[in-house]
C-alpha cells in the first residue's frame, strides 16, 4: 500500500480535527459509519479503553510531527505489544491501513477547512487525481471537474474516495478560471449502486455513490466542521438527523437493567421559571458542575438543561423533580451510549452520550441524560424521566460503557 505524504497542507487543521475526536472501542469497521468517523476515533476491533488511547495519540502524533510510516510502525509495534493485541492481518497491512486511512482524512478534513475559511475568495474546488496508472479509472474520470464549493458532489466526493486513494482538492479563484483558462463544469449526477457489507447483525445491504468505495461516500471536513460559520450559527434552529449504521443502532439486543434505590430523595414540582433554577442549582450544587463519567469523560451541567424544558411546555412534565438523581445518573451510571446525529442546515455531525439508569422509586422510572460534545468536554443538554418504554429510546447506538 502506497504511504500517505505528511505535510499537504499546513498541518494546524487536521490537528484540530483529530483533537476533537472522542476515543470509542469497536468490533468491527461497521460499528461506525461514514460521517461518524469525523466524531470519533476508532480501530476496528479494539475494545479496550488504554488500547484505543494509545492508537489515538499515536495517530495525533504522526499528523502532527508530520512521521512516516515507519515511524509510525515503532509506535505501533509498542502498542500491540504493551497491549498484547491480537488484531486481524498482518504486522504490515494493518498497521499501513491505520496509518493511511487516519492520515488521509486528517489532511482531507484540513484541506475543507481550509476552503471553508477561504471560500469568499476562493469559491471553486477543482479535482485532482495522482495522475498515474494506479489512479481509479473513475477517479480518473473526475480529474479537472470544477464546481463551487457549496455544490452537493463534494458532500459525497471530496477526495480520499477510497482506500490508498490519493486524488485531492484544489480551489481556486475567479482569477484563476482565467489565467489557466478553466471552466467551471456542470453539477455531475450523482449515480448509487447497491453494496453488501457484514455487520456483527449479518449481511446488510447500502447504497453507494458509484466510483467510491464503501464507506467513503462522505466528506470528512463537512462532517466535522460544517459547511461554513454562517450555517454553523443556524444549527440550533435546524432538524438533526438521526445517523445510524448498517446492521442497525440496536446492535447488542441489551437486556433488562436492574432498578435500583437512589441515594438522594427526589425533589418537588417548582413553579415558574425561577423554581426550575433553583431546583437545577439545590442538585449540582450552583449554576454549573462538571462531573466525571465512568470513563473519564467530563460532563457539565448547567441551565441549558431549564433552557431546553422552557422551550417546550410539553416539557414541564414534572421531571425536576428526578434534578437530585443527575450526579449518581452521570458518576455511576448503569450505561452510556454513544448516538450521531447530522446537522440538515450545516452538514456538521454531533456526537451524543445518553447517561441512562434505572431507579426504583416505586415505580421504576427511568432516568436519561443527553450530552453533546463540547470542546473538550461533555455539554449536557437534556434531561428527562420516563417509563420502562423509555430504555428502548434510550439504548441505541453504540454502546460504550455498561457497569460490572
Amino acid at each position: 500500500m502506497a504511504e500517505a505524504v505528511p505535510g499537504a497542507v499546513p498541518f494546524q487543521e487536521a490537528i484540530d480535527y483529530y483533537k476533537q475526536k472522542v476515543d470509542l472501542p469497536t468490533r468491527t469497521w461497521t460499528d461506525l459509519w461514514q460521517g461518524m468517523h469525523a466524531r470519533a476515533f476508532v480501530v476496528a476491533g479494539a475494545v479496550e479503553a488504554d488500547l484505543v488511547a494509545d492508537f489515538h495519540n499515536a495517530v495525533t502524533r504522526a499528523i502532527a510531527e508530520g512521521r512516516t510510516l515507519n515511524d509510525f510502525r515503532k509506535d505501533f509495534d509498542a502498542i500491540v505489544a504493551r497491549h498484547g493485541w491480537s488484531y486481524k492481518g498482518n504486522r504490515g497491512w494493518r498497521s499501513a491501513v491505520i496509518y493511511n486511512t487516519n492520515m488521509r482524512m486528517a489532511h482531507s478534513a484540513g484541506r475543507w477547512a481550509q476552503a471553508q475559511r477561504l471560500k469568499a475568495r476562493r469559491p471553486y474546488g477543482r479535482y485532482v487525481d495522482a495522475g498515474d496508472h494506479r489512479v481509479r479509472p473513475e477517479h480518473h474520470a473526475w480529474h479537472n471537474t470544477i464546481l463551487p464549493l457549496d455544490d452537493p458532489w463534494w458532500r459525497t466526493h471530496w477526495p480520499p474516495n477510497g482506500w490508498g486513494c490519493r486524488c485531492y482538492v484544489q480551489t481556486l479563484s475567479e482569477s484563476d478560471l482565467k489565467r489557466y483558462d478553466y471552466e467551471v463544469s456542470e453539477s455531475p449526477e450523482v449515480e448509487t449502486e447497491i453494496r453488501e457489507v457484514n455487520t456483527p447483525a449479518g449481511k446488510r445491504t447500502v447504497e453507494v455513490p458509484k466510483g467510491i468505495d464503501t464507506g467513503f461516500g462522505y466528506n470528512a471536513g463537512e462532517a466535522a466542521f460544517g459547511r461554513g460559520a454562517d450555517l454553523i450559527a443556524m444549527e440550533r434552529h435546524g432538524p438533526w438527523e438521526a445517523l445510524s449504521v448498517p446492521g442497525g443502532n440496536r446492535p447488542d439486543a441489551p437486556g433488562l437493567l436492574d432498578a435500583v434505590k437512589p441515594k438522594a430523595s427526589l425533589g418537588a414540582r417548582a413553579q415558574g421559571e425561577e423554581g426550575l433554577r433553583k431546583a437545577l442549582r439545590d442538585a449540582i450544587g450552583g449554576d454549573e458542575h462538571i462531573f466525571t463519567d465512568p470513563l473519564g469523560g467530563r460532563v457539565s451541567v448547567g441551565h441549558a438543561l431549564v433552557d431546553h424544558m422552557l422551550a417546550d411546555a410539553k416539557r414541564l412534565d414534572g421531571r425536576e423533580a428526578y434534578f437530585p438523581l443527575i450526579p449518581e445518573l452521570i458518576e455511576t451510571p448503569a450505561e452510556i451510549w454513544a448516538g450521531f446525529a447530522k446537522s440538515t442546515v450545516s452538514g456538521r455531525v454531533s456526537l451524543r452520550r445518553r447517561y441512562v439508569r434505572l431507579f426504583d422509586t416505586g415505580k421504576d422510572h427511568v432516568t436519561g441524560l443527553v450530552a453533546d460534545l463540547d470542546g473538550g468536554y461533555w455539554s449536557g443538554m437534556t434531561f428527562f424521566r420516563g417509563d420502562l418504554r423509555s430504555l428502548r429510546n434510550l439504548r441505541t447506538g453504540l454502546r460504550i460503557y455498561t457497569e460490572d
